[in-house]
């Protein structure tokens, strides 16, 4: 007979978090997390989990990965502070039972040991376990027996995630049931999200190509136009793909569709700037005049190109001006490299994991998966906000309105050879571009850095020293406006946002503390200078 038994907490702490976990002495039960302290008492190695599956839609579960037989508790390995208690109040209900109605199954199976672990709030991270005998199906409960929203059932065919969150991404946070096996999959963001904004932008690649034609027709936009067909095609192949093999193909093409989006659409936005009759009215005027009334007290006409271009210290002719133009030269056309060589680095180890027959490796295939997703988010979002502002407030950029028309600059910026090379190569190919306000060189670049940093530090901190190196050459280089750097920082930050790797929380206690800084750093000035 099942035996009613109870644990007191103390009545001061409340418990934040909780772990379900089932201990099974005849067989081993591995988590995808090695950091998981998991008792197994025999190996026996009879039983085979294979890998994960794969999927795109983890708010949707397509009818492949449904297990007809239901999912089993038997594999069921929650992760540590991965299911929020939210809803208990802990204060009032200081007791925590588990009740078992039944003695043994209704085919004679033998009970089954379970494990809960109460992770408290204190600093200490005090544990309470508790240990309960069930043979058949229990339900959590607090002291006045209201039943909680989690049931554990051996049978239960309606568990599909088990969500929590928490602002560090340290740590495996999310987990979720892999319908087609019944094994946990531990995620440190929430894989319904990145999937569902992964399918969102794929779907806006699709629109605009669809506007696009619609406004000026697919031959004016046809590499866009064909882009747009590989990743509509690709997705669909990904979303259905019968295992994980066709799975990593279409989703490996989808993300190097995605990847040309970046000169495709470039390129078809001038078009239909062109085609509509947008750049007979472009905005330069009001944003060479905005960055005289924000800069002029710094820099003449508020334009740092023109400074240098007037110094004869860091003149375009001096030692120091032509080695400052090379540097933010390579500088600046870094920024088509860093996205693509952090996309090449997580498509190695998605491929890596899924080919490895360690089966550790082989559970560490979606994370890599949800990692892909989430960095191309942040890096591609950026590109078609930018279009969709392009396509309102077109804008040729400094070196054409204030070199070519108003004739300001008298300096070539050549620097020692390679750097007039490029910059010739780009003028060329920037013809009838209209993409000046807001930079995407500079939203893109800090979006790659800060989003990469989640995934590969050194990397994330080497390209975002890049990304500053590029703002500064943005503008020393005459591509782009002032205004153009304060409207990319706002996109930055949206798209870091939508690609999950950040959270408001996160922005907000940057600004907080650097607010604090300044404030101290000034108090310290004020009071040194009372002193004297």
């Amino acid at each position: 007979m099942g035996v009613q038994q109870q644990s007191e907490l103390q009545s001061q702490t409340s418990a934040k978090y909780f772990s379900l976990r089932e201990d099974i002495s005849t067989e081993s039960l591995s988590d995808i997390d090695s950091q998981t302290d998991i008792n197994n008492t025999g190996n026996s190695g009879k039983d085979y989990i294979s890998p994960p599956r794969l999927s795109l839609w983890g708010w949707y579960t397509p009818s492949q990965f449904r297990n007809s037989n239901g999912v089993g508790m038997k594999n069921l390995s929650a992760s540590e502070d991965s299911i929020s208690l939210s809803s208990l109040d802990h204060q009032q209900q200081p007791m925590l039972m588990v009740d078992s109605s039944n003695s043994d199954n209704e085919d004679g199976a033998s009970g089954k040991d379970f494990k809960i672990d109460i992770h408290l709030k204190e600093d200490d991270d005090t544990r309470i376990k508790y240990n309960t005998r069930n043979s058949g199906s229990g339900t959590l409960r607090n002291s006045s027996n209201k039943t909680q929203n989690t049931v554990l059932n051996n049978n239960s065919k309606d568990i599909s995630t088990l969500g929590g969150s928490t602002n560090s991404t340290s740590k495996f946070l999310y987990s979720s049931i892999d319908q087609s096996n019944g094994t946990t999959i531990r995620y440190p963001y929430s894989p319904s999200y990145s999937d569902a904004t992964f399918s969102i932008l794929s779907g806006v690649v699709v629109l605009f190509s669809i506007i696009y034609a619609l406004l000026v027709g697919p031959i004016q936009i046809m590499f866009a136009f064909l882009v747009s067909i590989l990743v509509f095609i690709s997705y669909i192949c990904a979303s259905f793909a019968a295992n994980n093999r066709i799975y990593l193909y279409s989703i490996t093409a989808l993300a190097v569709g995605l990847g040309l989006t970046i000169p495709s659409f470039f390129a078809a936005t001038g078009a239909v700037v062109l085609g509509t009759g947008r750049d007979k009215s472009t905005w330069d005027v009001q944003l060479f005049r905005s960055d005289q009334v924000l800069m002029g007290w710094m820099w003449p006409k508020g334009q740092m190109a023109i400074f240098v271009d007037e110094s004869t210290i860091i003149g375009p002719d001096s030692f120091i001006g032509r080695l400052s133009t090379e540097i933010l030269q390579l500088s600046y056309i870094s920024y088509y490299i860093w996205g693509y060589f952090m996309e090449v680095y997580i498509l190695y180890n998605l491929w890596r994991c899924h080919l490895s027959k360690d089966p550790q490796q082989q559970k560490l295939m979606p994370i890599w998966d949800q990692r892909l997703k989430m960095f191309i988010c942040s890096w591609i979002s950026t590109y078609f906000i930018v279009f969709s502002i392009n396509l309102m407030f077109p804008a040729v950029s400094p070196r054409v309105y204030i070199g070519k028309t108003l004739d300001l600059y008298k300096n070539k910026l050549t620097g020692f050879g390679f750097a007039g090379f490029v910059r010739d190569r780009i003028d060329n190919a920037a013809q009838g571009s209209f993409g000046s306000f807001p930079s995407g060189h500079i939203a893109t670049s800090f979006a790659i850095g800060l989003s990469s940093y989640k995934i590969l530090p050194a990397y994330g901190f080497v390209s975002t020293i890049a990304a500053i190196l590029i703002a500064i050459a943005t503008m020393y280089l005459r591509y782009h406006y002032f205004v153009d750097f304060l409207a990319a920082l706002p996109v930055t930050i949206f798209c870091l946002l939508y690609g999950g790797f950040y959270t408001p929380s996160d922005f907000k206690n940057v600004f907080v503390n650097c607010f604090y800084s300044i404030k101290s750093m000034f108090q310290n000035l004020l009071s040194k200078f009372n002193n004297k």
